[in-house]
């Protein structure tokens, strides 16, 4: 974990959150608990549709629990915020707008764009789009949009930076490198990250724990903690061995003995 410089604590209190689907129930999370420290990089992993977005959103205040309390910094989260930033697997950015338009947009919205202008341009340059200003978004590559959503998260500094499958649609090797993007990006800011992936080799790569979720109706079944120092070398016996644990947890693999040093 980082040293924390802007990032919030999350306090996730027995939270469930039930849908009503044409007069019946859906319990999408039961109960979840978790605390996540300030600046520290957590990754969600589990199922498809065992509720790793729903928690998402609930954390931004898109939704509500049903029951529980999700509170940042003590406070209750009752609604959206700019504290809160949201990435997508889609960069959903503005296809009207530049890539200096789109990326102003929170703070334009917010009232405050003509006192903070130069933070805009400070965050393109932040995720490597310096000199892509004036480029409109079907001139980018996906990574390139991509780096664009998450500099219009950014530029609002929130507290916590909520990531939903961000790289999922990439290639291999431009996945690779917006990780180590986000890595340096986290490492420099201290934002606290919540990032759902399907990817287990990505969350061993990122996150200081990996929350391994149920399937539906979605709990904690084990938290994991990754000690491995950065960089990690995604060939080390070491983050074999933490890839073959969560594997083993989301029983997709026979449960094996782990060495020591893993416990």
């Amino acid at each position: 974990m980082v040293k924390a410089a802007e990032g919030g604590h999350i306090s996730i209190r027995d939270v469930s959150r039930v849908f009503d689907d044409h007069g019946a129930s859906v319990v999408a999370l039961n109960k979840v608990q978790l605390d996540i420290q300030p600046g520290e990089f957590i990754s969600l992993i589990g199922p498809s549709g065992c509720g790793k977005s729903t928690l998402l959103r609930l954390v931004t205040g898109l939704d509500l629990p049903t029951s529980g309390e999700i509170l940042l910094d003590g406070e209750p989260i009752r609604e959206s915020h700019h504290s809160r930033g949201l990435v997508f697997q889609d960069p959903t950015l503005f296809p009207w707008k530049t890539i200096w338009s789109n990326v102003a947009t929170g703070l334009e919205a917010r009232g405050v764009l003509s006192k903070n202008k130069a933070e805009v341009d400070r965050f393109i340059e932040l995720v490597g789009l310096k000199g892509f200003e004036k480029a409109y978004p079907h001139q980018l590559s996906g990574g390139m949009a991509q780096r664009a959503a998450l500099a219009r998260a950014l530029v609002n500094h929130p507290k916590v930076l909520l990531l939903d499958e961000p790289l999922g649609a990439l290639d291999a090797f431009t996945r690779m490198n917006l990780q180590e993007e986000i890595l340096r990006i986290w490492q420099e800011r201290g934002t606290t990250m919540l990032f759902v992936t399907h990817d287990i080799d990505e969350a061993v790569y990122l996150s200081d724990r990996v929350v391994v979720m149920t399937p539906r109706p979605a709990q904690i079944k084990e938290v994991i903690r990754i000690p491995l120092p950065r960089p990690r070398a995604r060939n080390s016996n070491a983050f074999f061995e933490y890839r073959s644990k969560i594997l083993e947890t989301l029983q997709l693999v026979p449960e094996i003995e782990l060495p020591e040093y893993i416990v």
